[in-house]
């Protein structure tokens, strides 16, 4: 009887464990918006949760809202949030806007880059996760790193230049562990840029995983035939080195490489390219050392 209860008790643990997906990851929707999945929250829609302060990154700025991606959470922890009209506080004090100069105390005059303490009550399992009943933002003027931004603005760069490599494609992978963003920003980043392009399915796997995954033809061994994505293409920011330092007015630089892959015969490349961090936290404009094509 008591080597009943045991096993019983083994598989209760068991049916108890989060999935996870072929990187070790908890599993997380990997729909991009609009697709209505689950990111993994254990709230229902509607349902209230005890009220809770967390902090978060502040992404993206949005007409109707903020993107966000929780400190030092995991690829599920991406959240959209919208400002209430009270309770919003700048360093403690009352924060409102829409009023003149409003963001002034705020490197760059954006939101975007900020850090800021929530408190609230409900999350709406969809991804990203929609935060509600809240109570309080306190927005922080400390803290402020862009190079989400930064990233973004590399991705849409790389999507722009030689369209046809991505022309008509209905998939993307966004490759970011190379760098130095946290797993939710680099989430968070990805979802912002499929969404951009009107991507119906964004992903956050490197090559190697494409091909073992099957998202890839051509890449068996032997076969003569050329690998390819003939639904997607794979963007990849991989960091080469950074430097901590404040000088000349610059706190922090970043060398990176940047590409898109649709094929061994199709991918473009941006080499050795430096970016600054003022010493407020915001990254300026980066420069490309070469460019390449294959």
């Amino acid at each position: 009887m008591k080597r009943f209860f045991a096993a019983l008790l083994c598989l209760c643990l068991l049916a108890g464990c989060g999935r996870t997906d072929s990187t070790g990851n908890t599993c997380r929707a990997e729909e991009t918006p609009g697709g209505g999945d689950m990111s993994g929250k254990t709230e229902k829609p509607g349902e209230s949760a005890e009220p809770a302060g967390e902090t978060f990154r502040i992404v993206r700025e949005e007409k109707d809202g903020l993107l966000l991606a929780r400190v030092g959470g995991g690829p599920a922890d991406v959240y959209t949030l919208s400002l209430p009209d009270t309770g919003v506080t700048l360093d403690g004090e009352a924060f409102d806007r829409n009023e003149p100069g409003a963001y002034q105390a705020l490197p760059g005059s954006t939101l975007t880059g900020a850090l800021a303490e929530i408190t609230y009550g409900t999350v709406l399992e969809t991804y990203p996760g929609q935060l509600g009943g809240v109570t309080a933002v306190n927005i922080y003027s400390d803290g402020f790193d862009d190079r989400c931004a930064l990233y973004l603005r590399v991705l849409d760069d790389l999507w722009n230049v030689d369209g046809g490599l991505n022309g008509g494609v209905t998939s993307v992978s966004v490759d970011l562990s190379r760098t130095s963003l946290s797993e939710s920003e680099q989430a968070a980043v990805a979802w912002a840029f499929a969404g951009e392009h009107g991507i119906s399915q964004v992903l956050s796997l490197n090559y190697e995983q494409l091909a073992a995954e099957g998202y890839l033809t051509g890449t068996e061994p032997d076969s003569g035939n050329i690998p390819c994505w003939e639904e997607g293409c794979l963007f990849t920011i991989a960091e080469q080195e950074s430097e901590n330092h404040v000088q000349n007015g610059a706190r922090n630089t970043v060398t990176f490489d940047a590409q898109k892959w649709r094929s061994a015969l199709g991918a473009y490349f941006f080499c050795d390219c430096t970016a600054s961090q003022d010493i407020d936290g915001r990254w300026g404009d980066y420069t490309v050392g070469s460019q390449a094509i294959s």
